[in-house]
């Protein structure tokens, strides 16, 4: 690896200074080629290109404007009062200008008939009006048909203005001038700094080695065929605990447990992975890898972002999301999250699935008692004592204030009815450091037969209901085969 680095050095420097100037000169002549090759496209091709453009534009606007005027030409009026009302039309056509500018898009119109096939006298309607033919004007002459028969009666000539052309070449055409005073200008400095920047490559070079070492964050870097890291700055020795062989290579157990991971495939492309080495704490990198050549090998610069402690915020964050701060148990929103999802699993492969519903008893009266720093220690006992009641698989949560639901899959109405008891029983047995404290809880059970969530939900609420009625401290549950609509309510 050494080797190689000496002989990329020693072809660096017997770079001689013809050579520099060779490689300044064709980059200058590079530079001519080109700006002339954008002159001739803006001469040869986009000038006569927005030139017809222009024309055309102009074209369709005098159109437009002059449709008007055939209408005015039907013969059923006399030749003054005809002449009258194209005097105004043309007049409102060379007074439409640009709102900007103030400049009118039509200079001039004039009008000549073919007085064969009017009833008019001779001459009496042919009209020149407008300012004088501007330079560069576009002309267009606009056929006139006679309104009733169709038939070509004469022609107007309308001399736009040639704004259409500097409105479409203006601003590109000073972009192409900044263009090609941008290319003379690096030509020019190519000409000038490409020798020095040649002889800098080296000191660069050096100065890129320092950075490599001296970054805060670990960096390695990695020859494809090799297991191993050619190089790596003392950040990295020290997070990986690379150790050097005798070829050379870097090698580390926490190296090997990276690679096994899989690096990113792509460059910019950014990748969250476990480290864990025997014996050590499990920690979080951020791992990209960039694909570089090195001394004429393909390699890849990789490196590496400790993400531990952010992961265990955000650990903490995603904990906090979907769990009830006073009782450790799932909140609402996750406990519906879940429940959708049992219901899914329930449908697709017809297994059971039940759920308990219940609340404490009494529960304000306690809190007004005995205040509610007792109330939530209440909360917190029936939340340990649903922890230790449920299995693995089951999810309990707090469903609101002193209210608590419990998923059970795989378990039909019996099964949970059994479980529900239990929570009862356990419930009633807690013993608080407060004197006479007594909880008891009434709960409702129903198993899952196909229908919507809320509907779910709403008959174990319905049997919750009647728990209560009957006298509290009790479980009911829903006969199998009984939906919402037949509780009777």
């Amino acid at each position: 690896m050494k080797a190689d680095d000496s002989r990329f050095m020693a072809l660096m420097r017997r770079l001689s200074p013809r050579l520099e100037g060779y490689l300044a000169l064709i980059f200058g002549l590079l530079g001519l080629i080109l700006t002339l090759l954008v002159a001739l496209h803006w001469f040869l091709v986009l000038e006569p290109t927005l030139r017809a453009e222009a024309e055309s534009r102009a074209t369709v606007l005098a159109q437009s404007q002059i449709q008007g005027v055939e209408r005015l030409i039907d013969g059923a009026q006399p030749p003054e009062q005809i002449r009258r009302e194209l005097i105004a039309a043309l007049g409102s056509i060379l007074l439409f200008k640009d709102e900007k500018t103030g400049e009118p898009f039509i200079h001039r119109v004039s009008l000549l008939f073919d007085y064969d096939l009017l009833r008019v006298p001779p001459g009496s309607l042919d009209l020149d009006l407008g300012g004088a033919v501007c330079d560069g004007c576009f002309i267009a002459r606009i056929p006139l048909y006679h309104p009733r028969d169709r038939l070509l009666i004469g022609v107007a000539t309308c001399y736009s203005s040639p704004r259409f052309l500097r409105n479409l070449t203006g601003d590109l055409g000073t972009t192409l001038v900044w263009v090609a005073g941008f290319i003379l200008l690096s030509i020019a400095y190519a000409w000038f700094q490409t020798r020095r920047f040649l002889r800098r490559l080296r000191e660069s070079e050096n100065n890129l080695r320092a950075v490599f070492e001296a970054a805060p964050f670990p960096m390695l870097l990695q020859a494809d065929d090799e297991p191993g890291a050619r190089r790596a700055n003392q950040a990295a020795r020290v997070y990986l605990d690379l150790r050097e062989e005798a070829s050379g290579m870097l090698d580390g157990e926490t190296w090997r447990a990276l690679l096994g991971a899989g690096l990113p495939d792509r460059a910019g492309e950014w990748r969250e992975t476990q480290l864990k080495a025997a014996g050590e704490k499990a920690r979080w990198a951020l791992v990209s890898a960039v694909p570089m050549t090195f001394s004429g090998m393909a390699s890849r610069l990789i490196g590496l972002a400790d993400v531990s402690e952010l992961k265990a915020v955000q650990e903490e964050l995603r904990a906090a999301s979907f769990t009830d701060a006073l009782t450790g148990l799932y909140n609402r929103r996750y406990l519906y999250q879940r429940l959708a999802h049992e219901m899914d699993l329930a449908n697709r492969y017809r297994h059971a699935l039940s759920l308990i519903l219940f609340d404490l008893d009494f529960f304000k009266r306690i809190n007004d008692t005995f205040g509610h720093g007792v109330g939530d220690e209440v909360l917190v006992e029936v939340g340990r004592v649903l922890k230790t009641c449920t299995r693995e698989v089951d999810v309990a949560g707090r469903h609101g204030g002193e209210e608590f639901l419990v998923i059970l899959p795989h378990a039909d109405l019996a099964e949970a009815g059994e479980v529900a008891e239990r929570i009862r029983t356990s419930v009633a047995q807690i013993e608080f450091a407060a004197a006479g404290v007594e909880v008891t809880i009434s709960g409702g059970v129903a198993q899952y037969q196909g229908e919507h969530l809320d509907a779910f939900v709403d008959i174990a609420d319905r049997w919750l209901y009647m728990a209560k009625e009957a006298g509290r401290n009790r479980v009911l549950s829903a006969p199998a085969g009984v939906l919402g609509e037949g509780l009777g309510f």
